[in-house]
């Protein structure tokens, strides 16, 4: 005699509902305990780039971009009396301050270095600081694009 036996049916597919259940347990854990950010609580300041400066009444310095290093005029945006040392910015600047003038806008090329704007920018609070008054020079930098 023979004895039926039953086969056991072999399944293939896994059970995936315990993980979906504790796939969303932890996505409610961490809803549930994360801290969320107050966005009214950041205090951001005014825009100060709506108004332009006067050049009139301003010590102007303009960086060029050429092939080698970046050339610093004296000037307006203007290629006058050739390229300068970054010493010579320090007395310009001094000589502005002479004739009463507080602001100072160092103008450069889009493709010049930060780095070359800072160098300048310290030279010209060199000649704040060699003048002896604390005249409060105000810096704007300003960008001249390129056709």
């Amino acid at each position: 005699m023979r004895r039926k036996t039953k086969q056991l049916k072999v399944d293939n597919e896994m059970d995936i509902t315990p993980m979906i259940d504790v796939t969303f347990l932890l996505l409610i854990f961490f809803m549930v305990t994360s801290k969320m950010e107050d966005q009214s609580a950041l205090q951001i300041p005014p825009a100060k780039n709506g108004l332009g400066v006067s050049v009139k009444d301003a010590v102007v310095v303009t960086i060029f971009k050429t092939d080698n290093d970046p050339e610093i005029y004296l000037s307006n945006g203007k290629k006058e009396n050739g390229p300068v040392a970054l010493e010579e910015v320090t007395s310009y600047v001094l000589n502005g301050i002479s004739e009463q003038k507080k602001t100072v806008i160092i103008k450069a090329d889009r493709d010049i270095p930060s780095g070359i704007v800072e160098d300048v920018a310290r030279a010209a609070a060199d000649a704040d600081a060699n003048a002896g008054t604390e005249s409060g020079l105000q810096y704007f930098v300003g960008v001249i694009e390129k056709p």
